[in-house]
Formats: structure tokens, C-alpha cells, sequence
């Protein structure tokens, strides 16, 4: 069964209980003597490392470890502290974002988005894809091909999570206190939400202060329309 590993607590001794998502569900599991210094699973207590794991019968309120074998790790000594900031927004995405029993739903979008942190020329954009699409499977999936309000393609004046999308400047209400974009931005939050894969093409033309805006817009979002705060997105703007 291949699992990624969400977190993870000491549990008598060397013992470890750890919380898993599978591409169907959510596991705890115990894995005795993890923690011994002759452990050979001690790579299973890297948040998000990805395994094949086989677990025995369950007859204690935990299935113990059988055998793991590690498909990939997170961590290999040469991430960039950005890399490592962005591991940990990932992280906490992982274990805040969804119920526990919906926190499988965001499998794909994890294994998929770590693979890219390691060969994405873009790592922020990269990031920011997986954002997009992560709030997507939370339910908040708002309209960039058009305004929200009336489906007209022209004049695009604004864009607000709370309102669900694009708005035009014919529906704009003045007095909204929305947020201005620059088009360049408006372009940037179409592309995140619209794109098809990882490969972050055309990356070239949003700035480095483009994809930090618009950061700080979808950490609003998961913290005022989706409840959950993501400390660790503050470090990307230092």
C-alpha cells in the first residue's frame, strides 16, 4: 500500500505512531522501535516521505509496520531554505487543510506537487499551482475565465475569493474594498488556477513580486473562506 506520511508521535520507548493518507484513506499505524538508533524505517519520521507499506492484522487500536520500502523522501541535504520553507507549507497544508477522513483527496496533488519541488525551474510558481489546486479540492473553486457575475470576458476589473471569481468593471461594486491586481497578476492567478501540470511554462513573465501578491491573496483565502491558518507561508515573504 503506498502511503504519505503526514505526521508522526513518539509512542512508549522507541515506539512510533504515525498518520498516513493512502490514494483511499487515512491510516494510523505503529511501527515499533522507529526511533532505535538500529531502525531500519527511521526515514519514515521526514513528514511527507512516500512509502510501500504492509501493516498486520489489526488487533490493537493501532496495525503495527510489517515492512516499508521508501519510494521517495522530501529531504536530501541539498534543499535551498526556500525549498524547505515550501516543504513546510506543504506540510501544514497536508495536515490542516481537510478532515482527516477527506485529507486523502489531496494524495495526487502532494505526490505530484513534491515531485515538481525537486524539478521545477519555479519552485514559488510551483507552489503556487499546488495551492490553487488544493483549494480547489477544499470547495472553493472560483470562476478566471470570466465574471462571476454576468460571463463577460472584457474589462476584468477585479478578482475576490469571497465573491467566487472575476469581476468586470460593469458588476464591480465601488463601495467593495477588493484588492487592485495588476494584469499581469490577473494572468497569474488564471494560470495558477488553470494549469494543466507543473511544468510552469511561461514563468518568465510574472515577477517574483507578482507570485508573492498573489501568495499572500490564497493565504487569505484558506485563513478567512476555508478556516485554516498556514504559518509557514509567512517565511516566503522575508
Amino acid at each position: 500500500m503506498k502511503i504519505i506520511v503526514l505526521n508522526n508521535t513518539k509512542y512508549k520507548e522507541n515506539d512510533v505512531i504515525y498518520n498516513a493518507i493512502t490514494e483511499n484513506g487515512y491510516v494510523s499505524f505503529k511501527a515499533p522501535g522507529a526511533l532505535s538508533g538500529k531502525s531500519q524505517v527511521m526515514w519514515l519520521n521526514n513528514p511527507l516521505t512516500i512509502a510501500d507499506a504492509e501493516f498486520s492484522d489489526r488487533r490493537y487500536k493501532y496495525p503495527t509496520l510489517k515492512e516499508a520500502k521508501l519510494i521517495s523522501s522530501p529531504i536530501n541535504g541539498k534543499e535551498s531554505l526556500e525549498e524547505l520553507t515550501i516543504l513546510s507549507v506543504i506540510i501544514e497544508i497536508a495536515n490542516k487543510l481537510l478532515p482527516d477522513d477527506d485529507k486523502h483527496l489531496l494524495f495526487k496533488e502532494i505526490e505530484e506537487g513534491l515531485s515538481a519541488l525537486k524539478t521545477a525551474p519555479d519552485k514559488l510558481l510551483a507552489l503556487l499551482i499546488f495551492l490553487a489546486r488544493a483549494i480547489k479540492i477544499a470547495g472553493a473553486s472560483p470562476e478566471v475565465d470570466s465574471c462571476v457575475f454576468c460571463g463577460s470576458t472584457h474589462k476584468i476589473a477585479a478578482f475576490s475569493f469571497r465573491d467566487g471569481g472575476f469581476i468586470c468593471e460593469d458588476c464591480l461594486d465601488p463601495t467593495l474594498d477588493l484588492p487592485s491586481f495588476t494584469g499581469s497578476q490577473k494572468l497569474l492567478i488564471r494560470y495558477i488556477f488553470k494549469a494543466p501540470n507543473y511544468s510552469c511554462v511561461g514563468s518568465e513573465r510574472y515577477s517574483k513580486e507578482d507570485k508573492i501578491e498573489i501568495l499572500k491573496h490564497l493565504q487569505d483565502c484558506i485563513d478567512c473562506d476555508l478556516g485554516v491558518f498556514i504559518h509557514s507561508i509567512n517565511q516566503l515573504y522575508k
